[in-house]
């Protein structure tokens, strides 16, 4: 958690993505963290995976800002984050 706080500290951004399996359909769930302007920003997607070619009409996206480091974790978590899983993020940057 430490090194989460200090690449973030230093303007990195941090998440990360998994398919997961609800009712038998699989989705997309994507988890990101940054601070900017002294303020922690998380990003958390959720798309079903067959609906990916029409992004815009069925991605559930969330941006939602916290004062406090451990307040945006605890978001993250509550949207079924695994706070240990979040890293690098390689590819397209989410926000």
């Amino acid at each position: 958690m430490e090194q989460l706080l200090k690449a973030l500290g230093s303007g990195k951004r941090r998440g990360y993505d998994e398919i997961r399996q609800i009712d038998a359909i699989s989705y997309l769930f994507q988890y990101a963290i940054k601070k900017e302007a002294g303020v922690f920003s998380t990003y958390v997607l959720k798309i079903e995976e067959s609906k990916y070619d029409v992004f815009e009409d069925y991605a559930c996206e969330e941006i939602k800002t916290f004062q406090t480091f451990d307040e945006a974790i605890g978001y993250l978590k509550a949207k079924g984050a695994e706070i240990s899983k979040i890293t690098s993020i390689k590819g397209t940057l989410p926000f």
